[in-house]
């Protein structure tokens, strides 16, 4: 009989997740009721993310890949404000059907991506997720240490350029090569400690994502005028970045970054899809050819708001192709529509 998270009690569980993160000792670490942060001299960056079973991920999702991917996408969030990474906390909320196997799996993944980074685990809680069918419920929030000032969304000028750094779209059509060979209801199992995605060039982009954490601090030292990381995609993080900086863009479709996976597969179908974590940045000309040299490309320019009364978000972003107006890109995916 295979064994469940439901054999072992909280204590046991916990110490599976710590033998697998690398940790301080209390009180900076797990052990108290809750951790200290060490002083610093620098302001801190804090985020928090949740990743939830039907929602963000599938029971087909290699285990190892989902504890990776958890902390990847918080501490994107955190160096897209040109943080560097520090810590997190954990918190989980877990079915009693979870493989024991599955969940072991899991933790390796996560200790895996945090001593690459070199964060580490300060504390957490572990919860049961009772009710039939209950999904897996993962919760992370990190933070990191940063100078003044910070890279936010707000604080583009007219005549920026729209700059990314990273792949746009492979996420989204990695996920979407994989439904079509295997429909969402032939994935309702729990996958193998050991599963691998089929095409692992393309679909590890949103399985196992490895977001550019070099860009944000980089880009804020090298005189970028905002930015944030493109978690949900062009066509819903773009008018965020516009309205922020109370902007309109002008993106230019055919100016994606060239990526052989993708071949001809549609800009406009690049810019709908999220999930692949890379960094946007508003950028002064002047400072164009060096971001250029480091792997930016440019997508678009940045213009004042001409509007007498306030631009809805969806407004301020002009899609282009050819240099022809479009219609505006539709995300693939919204929490709440």
């Amino acid at each position: 009989m295979m064994a469940t998270v439901a054999d072992l009690d909280e204590a046991a569980l916990i110490a599976i997740v710590l033998s697998a993160c690398p940790t301080r000792p209390a009180p900076e670490g797990p052990g108290d009721d809750a951790a200290v942060l060490p002083a610093s001299r620098h302001r801190r960056v804090l985020t928090t993310d949740a990743l939830v079973e039907g929602t963000h991920f599938l029971r087909a999702h290699p285990p190892r890949s989902l504890g990776w991917k958890a902390l990847a996408v918080n501490l994107s969030d955190v160096a897209a404000m040109g943080a560097t990474p520090e810590a997190f906390v954990l918190s989980l909320a877990l079915p009693a059907d979870l493989p024991l196997a599955y969940f072991e799996a899991f933790a390796r993944g996560l200790g895996a991506y945090a001593r690459m980074l070199g964060v580490h685990l300060a504390g957490g809680d572990t919860v049961r997720a009772n009710g039939p069918q209950a999904p897996l419920t993962i919760n992370i929030s990190a933070w990191g240490e940063a100078s003044e000032p910070l890279l936010c969304r707000s604080g583009g000028r007219p005549g920026d350029l729209v700059m990314v750094a990273g792949p746009i779209g492979r996420a989204g059509h990695g996920l979407d090569l994989w439904l079509a060979a295997h429909p969402p209801t032939a994935l309702t199992s729990w996958a193998s400690p050991d599963a691998i995605p089929h095409d692992i060039n393309l679909l590890e982009q949103h399985l196992q994502p490895t977001p550019p954490l070099w860009a944000g601090p980089w880009a804020l030292a090298h005189g970028a005028s905002a930015g944030m990381d493109l978690s949900d995609g062009l066509a819903t993080d773009l008018p965020r970045l516009a309205a922020a900086s109370d902007l309109t863009l002008t993106i230019d479709l055919d100016q994606l970054p060239a990526d052989d996976l993708l071949g001809a597969l549609d800009p406009r179908v690049r810019a709908a899809h999220g999930e692949d974590y890379s960094l946007v940045v508003l950028v002064p000309p002047e400072h164009a050819d060096a971001f250029r040299a480091q792997g930016f490309v440019a997508i678009g320019q940045a213009a004042a708001n001409a509007s007498e009364s306030p631009l809805p978000a969806s407004a301020r972003v002009l899609w282009r192709v050819a240099g022809r107006v479009v219609p505006p890109v539709t995300p693939t995916f919204s929490h709440f529509r």
